[in-house]
Protein backbone atom coordinates (compact mmCIF):
# COMPACT_ATOMS: atom_id res chain seq x y z
CA UNK A 1 0.00 0.00 0.00
CA UNK A 2 1.36 3.72 -1.04
CA UNK A 3 1.18 5.53 2.53
CA UNK A 4 0.60 9.37 2.12
CA UNK A 5 3.75 10.27 2.63
CA UNK A 6 4.78 8.52 -0.18
CA UNK A 7 1.77 9.24 -2.08
CA UNK A 8 3.34 13.22 -1.78
CA UNK A 9 6.37 12.15 -3.11
CA UNK A 10 5.19 10.78 -6.22
CA UNK A 11 2.38 13.53 -6.63
CA UNK A 12 4.40 16.88 -5.62
CA UNK A 13 6.15 18.65 -8.81
CA UNK A 14 5.59 22.68 -7.93
CA UNK A 15 8.15 24.52 -5.73
CA UNK A 16 11.28 22.51 -4.17
CA UNK A 17 9.41 19.15 -4.47
CA UNK A 18 11.86 16.29 -5.00
CA UNK A 19 9.80 15.05 -7.90
CA UNK A 20 9.56 18.25 -9.67
CA UNK A 21 13.36 19.01 -9.17
CA UNK A 22 14.04 15.45 -10.32
CA UNK A 23 12.07 15.61 -13.58
CA UNK A 24 13.39 19.05 -14.54
CA UNK A 25 17.18 18.12 -14.06
CA UNK A 26 16.79 14.89 -15.59
CA UNK A 27 14.48 14.89 -18.99
CA UNK A 28 13.18 16.76 -21.68
CA UNK A 29 9.43 17.82 -20.81
CA UNK A 30 6.69 18.05 -23.59
CA UNK A 31 4.83 21.13 -23.78
CA UNK A 32 3.11 22.22 -26.74
CA UNK A 33 2.40 20.36 -30.25
CA UNK A 34 4.61 21.39 -32.86
CA UNK A 35 2.02 22.49 -35.08
CA UNK A 36 0.50 25.07 -32.86
CA UNK A 37 3.58 26.80 -32.35
CA UNK A 38 3.58 29.81 -35.41
CA UNK A 39 5.31 32.30 -36.60
CA UNK A 40 2.64 35.42 -35.76
CA UNK A 41 0.54 33.98 -33.65
CA UNK A 42 0.37 35.33 -30.24
CA UNK A 43 2.93 34.20 -27.69
CA UNK A 44 2.34 30.73 -26.23
CA UNK A 45 1.27 30.54 -22.60
CA UNK A 46 3.31 27.47 -20.65
CA UNK A 47 3.02 26.46 -17.20
CA UNK A 48 5.13 23.18 -15.99
CA UNK A 49 5.50 22.22 -12.17
CA UNK A 50 3.94 25.17 -11.14
CA UNK A 51 6.12 28.10 -13.34
CA UNK A 52 4.97 30.06 -16.05
CA UNK A 53 6.91 30.46 -19.80
CA UNK A 54 5.93 31.76 -22.81
CA UNK A 55 6.86 30.05 -25.79
CA UNK A 56 6.66 31.45 -29.57
CA UNK A 57 8.08 30.23 -32.83
CA UNK A 58 10.31 33.25 -34.79
CA UNK A 59 10.85 34.05 -38.24
CA UNK A 60 13.52 31.52 -38.68
CA UNK A 61 11.24 29.00 -37.19
CA UNK A 62 13.44 28.34 -34.09
CA UNK A 63 11.63 28.36 -31.12
CA UNK A 64 11.88 30.56 -27.76
CA UNK A 65 11.06 29.15 -24.59
CA UNK A 66 11.16 32.32 -21.62
CA UNK A 67 10.46 33.15 -18.24
CA UNK A 68 6.64 34.74 -18.82
CA UNK A 69 7.27 37.92 -16.83
CA UNK A 70 9.71 40.50 -19.10
CA UNK A 71 13.27 41.24 -17.64
CA UNK A 72 12.88 44.99 -17.41
CA UNK A 73 9.38 45.64 -15.17
CA UNK A 74 8.01 42.11 -15.01
CA UNK A 75 5.23 42.41 -17.63
CA UNK A 76 3.67 39.64 -19.00
CA UNK A 77 5.10 38.54 -22.50
CA UNK A 78 2.09 36.81 -22.93
CA UNK A 79 1.05 40.57 -24.03
CA UNK A 80 3.81 41.31 -26.56
CA UNK A 81 4.28 41.40 -30.47
CA UNK A 82 5.76 38.65 -32.31
CA UNK A 83 8.46 40.71 -34.82
CA UNK A 84 10.83 38.78 -36.69
CA UNK A 85 12.56 36.67 -34.29
CA UNK A 86 12.00 38.63 -31.31
CA UNK A 87 9.15 39.21 -28.51
CA UNK A 88 8.51 42.88 -28.09
CA UNK A 89 7.17 43.52 -25.13
CA UNK A 90 4.00 46.79 -25.19
CA UNK A 91 4.84 48.38 -21.96
CA UNK A 92 8.18 49.46 -23.23
CA UNK A 93 9.12 47.70 -26.12
CA UNK A 94 11.77 45.83 -24.77
CA UNK A 95 12.73 43.09 -27.69
CA UNK A 96 13.91 39.70 -26.82
CA UNK A 97 15.18 37.33 -29.28
CA UNK A 98 14.19 33.63 -29.38
CA UNK A 99 17.66 32.81 -27.84
CA UNK A 100 16.71 34.69 -25.07
CA UNK A 101 19.20 38.04 -25.57
CA UNK A 102 17.74 41.44 -25.11
CA UNK A 103 18.17 43.13 -29.07
CA UNK A 104 16.24 46.46 -28.12
CA UNK A 105 15.79 48.90 -25.31
CA UNK A 106 13.99 51.72 -26.69
CA UNK A 107 14.11 53.75 -23.00
CA UNK A 108 17.85 52.97 -22.17
CA UNK A 109 19.26 56.26 -23.31
CA UNK A 110 23.10 55.58 -22.91
CA UNK A 111 25.15 52.42 -24.22
CA UNK A 112 22.22 50.81 -25.55
CA UNK A 113 23.88 47.64 -26.78
CA UNK A 114 26.32 46.78 -24.12
CA UNK A 115 23.26 47.58 -21.33
CA UNK A 116 20.86 45.58 -23.51
CA UNK A 117 23.65 42.61 -23.24
CA UNK A 118 23.99 42.77 -19.88
CA UNK A 119 20.68 41.93 -19.09
CA UNK A 120 19.97 38.12 -17.70
CA UNK A 121 16.62 36.52 -19.54
CA UNK A 122 15.55 33.12 -17.64
CA UNK A 123 15.52 31.21 -21.03
CA UNK A 124 15.61 27.73 -22.22
CA UNK A 125 16.90 25.34 -25.15
CA UNK A 126 14.06 23.71 -27.05
CA UNK A 127 13.86 20.65 -29.08
CA UNK A 128 11.02 19.39 -31.79
CA UNK A 129 10.74 16.12 -32.52
CA UNK A 130 8.14 13.94 -33.69
CA UNK A 131 5.16 16.60 -33.63
CA UNK A 132 5.71 17.91 -30.21
CA UNK A 133 8.09 20.19 -28.58
CA UNK A 134 10.04 19.74 -25.39
CA UNK A 135 11.97 22.04 -23.00
CA UNK A 136 15.23 21.57 -21.08
CA UNK A 137 14.92 23.05 -17.77
CA UNK A 138 17.96 21.48 -16.26
CA UNK A 139 20.70 24.29 -16.91
CA UNK A 140 23.56 24.10 -18.17
CA UNK A 141 23.83 22.55 -21.55
CA UNK A 142 21.28 20.93 -22.89
CA UNK A 143 22.27 17.17 -23.16
CA UNK A 144 21.23 14.91 -26.34
CA UNK A 145 17.36 14.17 -27.01
CA UNK A 146 16.90 10.06 -26.45
CA UNK A 147 15.71 7.97 -29.21
CA UNK A 148 11.96 7.21 -29.04
CA UNK A 149 9.95 5.11 -31.33
CA UNK A 150 8.24 7.48 -32.60
CA UNK A 151 10.51 10.47 -33.29
CA UNK A 152 11.21 8.98 -36.29
CA UNK A 153 10.67 12.09 -39.16
CA UNK A 154 9.84 9.84 -41.85
CA UNK A 155 6.98 8.31 -40.07
CA UNK A 156 3.26 9.76 -40.19
CA UNK A 157 1.75 11.05 -36.78
CA UNK A 158 -1.55 12.27 -35.15
CA UNK A 159 -1.13 13.93 -32.18
CA UNK A 160 -3.91 16.00 -30.16
CA UNK A 161 -3.44 17.72 -27.01
CA UNK A 162 -5.66 17.83 -23.77
CA UNK A 163 -5.96 19.43 -20.57
CA UNK A 164 -7.00 17.30 -17.84
CA UNK A 165 -7.63 18.98 -14.57
CA UNK A 166 -5.99 16.45 -12.21
CA UNK A 167 -1.99 15.19 -10.67
CA UNK A 168 -0.19 14.05 -13.76
CA UNK A 169 0.08 10.55 -11.74
CA UNK A 170 -3.69 9.87 -12.48
CA UNK A 171 -2.67 10.53 -16.04
CA UNK A 172 0.32 8.54 -16.06
CA UNK A 173 -1.18 5.09 -14.60
CA UNK A 174 -3.77 5.45 -16.81
CA UNK A 175 -0.79 4.53 -19.38
CA UNK A 176 -0.11 1.55 -17.60
CA UNK A 177 -3.16 0.12 -16.81
CA UNK A 178 -4.21 -2.01 -19.60
CA UNK A 179 -7.21 -3.74 -17.95
CA UNK A 180 -9.17 -0.92 -17.86
CA UNK A 181 -9.40 -0.57 -21.98
CA UNK A 182 -12.08 -3.86 -22.05
CA UNK A 183 -14.27 -1.84 -19.79
CA UNK A 184 -14.07 1.71 -19.52
CA UNK A 185 -13.91 2.08 -23.59
CA UNK A 186 -15.67 -1.60 -24.41
CA UNK A 187 -17.96 0.58 -26.83
CA UNK A 188 -15.25 2.13 -28.90
CA UNK A 189 -13.36 -1.25 -28.80
CA UNK A 190 -16.62 -2.50 -30.36
CA UNK A 191 -16.18 -0.30 -32.68
CA UNK A 192 -12.50 -0.60 -33.57
CA UNK A 193 -12.98 -4.46 -33.53
CA UNK A 194 -14.69 -4.60 -36.68
CA UNK A 195 -11.48 -2.57 -38.30
CA UNK A 196 -10.31 -6.29 -37.25
CA UNK A 197 -11.66 -8.65 -38.83
CA UNK A 198 -9.25 -10.02 -40.86
CA UNK A 199 -6.48 -9.75 -38.18
CA UNK A 200 -4.44 -13.29 -36.47
CA UNK A 201 -4.50 -10.70 -33.42
CA UNK A 202 -8.14 -11.11 -31.73
CA UNK A 203 -9.23 -7.74 -29.43
CA UNK A 204 -9.16 -9.88 -26.66
CA UNK A 205 -9.63 -7.11 -23.89
CA UNK A 206 -12.71 -8.37 -22.55
CA UNK A 207 -10.72 -10.24 -20.26
CA UNK A 208 -8.39 -9.89 -17.26
CA UNK A 209 -4.56 -10.27 -18.23
CA UNK A 210 -2.24 -11.20 -16.03
CA UNK A 211 0.76 -9.06 -15.80
CA UNK A 212 4.30 -9.37 -16.04
CA UNK A 213 6.95 -6.64 -15.63
CA UNK A 214 10.86 -5.77 -15.97
CA UNK A 215 12.48 -3.08 -15.54
CA UNK A 216 14.53 -1.33 -18.02
CA UNK A 217 17.63 1.42 -18.37
CA UNK A 218 14.59 3.64 -19.05
CA UNK A 219 12.08 2.67 -16.92
CA UNK A 220 10.30 -0.54 -17.41
CA UNK A 221 8.15 -2.67 -19.68
CA UNK A 222 4.69 -4.10 -18.96
CA UNK A 223 3.33 -6.66 -20.39
CA UNK A 224 -0.51 -8.06 -20.08
CA UNK A 225 -1.03 -11.79 -21.07
CA UNK A 226 -4.59 -13.13 -21.89
CA UNK A 227 -5.84 -16.47 -22.73
CA UNK A 228 -7.30 -17.27 -26.27
CA UNK A 229 -9.84 -19.89 -27.21
CA UNK A 230 -6.88 -21.59 -29.18
CA UNK A 231 -4.42 -21.86 -26.05
CA UNK A 232 -2.67 -19.45 -27.00
CA UNK A 233 -1.41 -16.37 -25.11
CA UNK A 234 -2.53 -13.08 -26.64
CA UNK A 235 0.46 -10.46 -25.39
CA UNK A 236 0.22 -6.82 -24.84
CA UNK A 237 3.90 -4.97 -24.42
CA UNK A 238 3.61 -1.44 -22.78
CA UNK A 239 7.19 0.22 -22.97
CA UNK A 240 7.50 3.13 -20.88
CA UNK A 241 10.24 5.99 -20.76
CA UNK A 242 10.42 7.59 -17.36
CA UNK A 243 8.72 9.60 -16.24
CA UNK A 244 6.25 10.79 -18.99
CA UNK A 245 5.93 8.41 -21.87
CA UNK A 246 3.81 5.09 -22.46
CA UNK A 247 4.05 3.62 -25.66
CA UNK A 248 1.54 1.07 -26.61
CA UNK A 249 0.33 -1.90 -29.46
CA UNK A 250 -2.94 -0.65 -31.08
CA UNK A 251 -3.66 -3.99 -33.09
CA UNK A 252 -2.04 -4.88 -36.29
CA UNK A 253 -5.53 -4.94 -38.14
CA UNK A 254 -5.57 -0.94 -37.02
CA UNK A 255 -2.98 0.85 -39.84
CA UNK A 256 -0.49 1.99 -37.78
CA UNK A 257 2.61 0.70 -35.54
CA UNK A 258 1.81 1.90 -32.10
CA UNK A 259 0.25 4.54 -29.96
CA UNK A 260 1.98 6.92 -27.61
CA UNK A 261 0.50 8.80 -23.98
CA UNK A 262 3.01 11.70 -22.97
CA UNK A 263 1.96 13.10 -19.86
CA UNK A 264 3.11 16.75 -18.90
CA UNK A 265 2.80 17.95 -15.32
CA UNK A 266 1.70 21.49 -15.25
CA UNK A 267 1.52 21.93 -11.48
CA UNK A 268 0.20 19.44 -8.56
CA UNK A 269 -3.10 19.41 -9.96
CA UNK A 270 -3.66 19.74 -13.39
CA UNK A 271 -1.96 17.89 -16.32
CA UNK A 272 -0.95 17.68 -20.04
CA UNK A 273 -1.77 14.38 -22.30
CA UNK A 274 -0.28 14.68 -25.02
CA UNK A 275 -1.88 11.09 -27.19
CA UNK A 276 -0.37 10.29 -30.71
CA UNK A 277 -0.39 7.83 -33.14
CA UNK A 278 2.04 6.82 -35.92
CA UNK A 279 3.15 4.42 -38.56
CA UNK A 280 5.19 4.10 -41.92
CA UNK A 281 2.09 4.54 -44.12
CA UNK A 282 -0.26 7.82 -44.59
CA UNK A 283 -2.77 5.73 -43.02
CA UNK A 284 -1.27 5.34 -40.27
CA UNK A 285 -2.58 8.73 -38.73
CA UNK A 286 -5.76 8.13 -36.07
CA UNK A 287 -8.90 9.58 -37.96
CA UNK A 288 -11.26 11.72 -35.39
CA UNK A 289 -14.16 9.30 -35.89
CA UNK A 290 -11.84 6.12 -34.27
CA UNK A 291 -11.60 8.52 -31.81
CA UNK A 292 -15.17 9.82 -31.45
CA UNK A 293 -17.37 7.11 -32.80
CA UNK A 294 -20.19 7.58 -30.77
CA UNK A 295 -20.68 11.11 -31.97
CA UNK A 296 -19.18 11.71 -35.59
CA UNK A 297 -20.33 15.58 -35.27
CA UNK A 298 -17.81 16.05 -32.53
CA UNK A 299 -15.70 19.24 -33.37
CA UNK A 300 -12.58 19.41 -31.09
CA UNK A 301 -10.90 22.13 -29.41
CA UNK A 302 -7.17 22.18 -30.67
CA UNK A 303 -5.71 23.08 -27.57
CA UNK A 304 -8.01 20.85 -25.33
CA UNK A 305 -9.38 17.34 -27.41
CA UNK A 306 -11.18 15.65 -24.46
CA UNK A 307 -12.54 18.77 -23.35
CA UNK A 308 -14.21 18.07 -19.95
CA UNK A 309 -18.22 19.57 -19.75
CA UNK A 310 -18.55 20.29 -16.33
CA UNK A 311 -17.72 18.77 -12.95
CA UNK A 312 -19.20 16.43 -10.17
CA UNK A 313 -22.69 18.07 -9.83
CA UNK A 314 -23.72 16.82 -13.25
CA UNK A 315 -21.02 13.58 -13.70
CA UNK A 316 -18.79 15.12 -15.66
CA UNK A 317 -21.22 15.89 -18.69
CA UNK A 318 -22.02 12.11 -18.96
CA UNK A 319 -25.05 11.10 -20.83
CA UNK A 320 -27.54 8.78 -19.39
CA UNK A 321 -29.98 8.50 -22.31
CA UNK A 322 -26.64 7.51 -24.01
CA UNK A 323 -26.01 4.30 -21.38
CA UNK A 324 -29.52 3.85 -21.68
CA UNK A 325 -29.59 3.32 -25.47
CA UNK A 326 -26.28 0.51 -25.13
CA UNK A 327 -23.38 3.10 -24.35
CA UNK A 328 -21.65 1.77 -21.75
CA UNK A 329 -20.01 4.67 -20.06
CA UNK A 330 -22.28 7.50 -21.58
CA UNK A 331 -19.52 9.20 -22.65
CA UNK A 332 -19.55 10.18 -26.10
CA UNK A 333 -17.27 12.28 -27.86
CA UNK A 334 -14.43 10.53 -27.60
CA UNK A 335 -12.19 7.81 -25.92
CA UNK A 336 -9.69 10.21 -24.55
CA UNK A 337 -12.62 11.95 -22.60
CA UNK A 338 -13.57 8.74 -20.88
CA UNK A 339 -10.11 8.77 -19.09
CA UNK A 340 -10.02 12.22 -18.25
CA UNK A 341 -13.43 12.08 -16.67
CA UNK A 342 -12.42 9.11 -14.83
CA UNK A 343 -9.17 10.70 -13.72
CA UNK A 344 -10.59 13.66 -13.16
CA UNK A 345 -13.17 12.24 -11.19
CA UNK A 346 -10.62 10.43 -8.86
CA UNK A 347 -10.44 14.40 -7.20
CA UNK A 348 -7.27 16.84 -7.87
CA UNK A 349 -4.64 14.42 -6.03
CA UNK A 350 -5.74 11.26 -5.58
CA UNK A 351 -5.24 9.71 -2.19
CA UNK A 352 -3.58 6.55 -2.70
CA UNK A 353 -3.33 5.12 0.87
CA UNK A 354 -6.62 4.85 0.64
CA UNK A 355 -6.71 2.22 -2.65
CA UNK A 356 -7.65 -1.26 -2.37
CA UNK A 357 -5.21 -2.92 -5.19
CA UNK A 358 -6.04 -5.85 -7.26
CA UNK A 359 -3.69 -8.69 -9.48
CA UNK A 360 -4.05 -6.76 -12.12
CA UNK A 361 -2.31 -3.33 -10.71
CA UNK A 362 0.88 -5.09 -10.90
CA UNK A 363 2.37 -2.43 -13.37
CA UNK A 364 0.80 1.08 -11.54
CA UNK A 365 2.53 -0.39 -8.30
CA UNK A 366 5.98 -0.96 -10.01
CA UNK A 367 5.54 2.38 -11.18
CA UNK A 368 5.31 4.11 -8.01
CA UNK A 369 8.02 1.79 -6.60
CA UNK A 370 10.56 2.69 -9.04
CA UNK A 371 9.16 6.50 -8.73
CA UNK A 372 10.18 6.09 -5.04
CA UNK A 373 13.36 4.37 -5.87
CA UNK A 374 14.54 6.97 -7.83
CA UNK A 375 14.15 9.72 -5.77
CA UNK A 376 16.08 7.49 -3.00
CA UNK A 377 18.42 7.18 -5.03
CA UNK A 378 18.82 10.74 -6.23
CA UNK A 379 19.78 12.14 -2.61
CA UNK A 380 23.00 9.99 -3.11
CA UNK A 381 23.76 10.78 -6.37
CA UNK A 382 22.48 8.30 -8.78
CA UNK A 383 20.56 9.15 -11.50
CA UNK A 384 17.16 7.99 -12.69
CA UNK A 385 16.15 5.60 -15.17
CA UNK A 386 16.31 7.01 -18.89
CA UNK A 387 18.31 10.30 -17.32
CA UNK A 388 18.99 12.55 -20.13
CA UNK A 389 22.38 12.81 -18.52
CA UNK A 390 23.16 9.06 -18.66
CA UNK A 391 26.55 8.43 -20.30
CA UNK A 392 24.80 6.06 -22.91
CA UNK A 393 22.25 7.32 -25.60
CA UNK A 394 18.84 6.74 -24.03
CA UNK A 395 16.94 4.10 -26.62
CA UNK A 396 13.24 3.29 -25.99
CA UNK A 397 11.75 0.58 -28.19
CA UNK A 398 8.91 0.18 -29.78
CA UNK A 399 5.74 -1.46 -27.89
CA UNK A 400 4.36 -4.85 -29.49
CA UNK A 401 1.73 -7.04 -29.63
CA UNK A 402 1.60 -11.34 -30.07
CA UNK A 403 0.25 -14.15 -29.91
CA UNK A 404 2.32 -16.55 -27.89
CA UNK A 405 2.25 -20.56 -28.54
CA UNK A 406 1.68 -22.56 -25.01
CA UNK A 407 5.44 -23.24 -23.54
CA UNK A 408 6.63 -20.23 -25.40
CA UNK A 409 8.09 -17.22 -23.19
CA UNK A 410 6.78 -14.06 -24.69
CA UNK A 411 10.21 -12.13 -23.61
CA UNK A 412 12.03 -14.86 -26.23
CA UNK A 413 9.80 -13.79 -28.82
CA UNK A 414 9.86 -10.13 -28.22
CA UNK A 415 11.65 -8.30 -31.15
CA UNK A 416 13.71 -5.99 -28.87
CA UNK A 417 13.95 -7.29 -25.56
CA UNK A 418 15.86 -4.73 -23.47
CA UNK A 419 16.62 -5.87 -19.81
CA UNK A 420 18.21 -4.38 -16.44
Amino acid sequence: MTTQAENELITRVEGDAPLGRLMAENYWIPFAMSEHLMHGERPMPVRLLGENYVAFRGEDGQIGFLDELCPHRRASLLLARTEGNCLRCIYHGWAIDVSGTVVDVPNQTTRKEAFASSVPVVHFPVCETGGLAWVWLGGAEAPPFPDLPFADEELHRFWCVSRIPCNWLQGLEGTLDSVHAGMLHRTWIEGAAKLAEHSNLSFALDQPPTYETQLTPYGLRAAALRATAEAKTYVRVTEHFMPFVTVLPVGRALPRTGSVFVISPVDDTHHLLFFGTFGDSPHSAVTLDQLSMQDPDFVPDPQDYAGLRGDRLNAWGQDQGLMDAGHFTGIGRSLLEEDAIVQTSMGPILDRSKETLSSSDVAVAQNRRMLLDALSASEGGALPPGSALATEPVRVPNALEMLVEEGQRWEDVALDPVTS
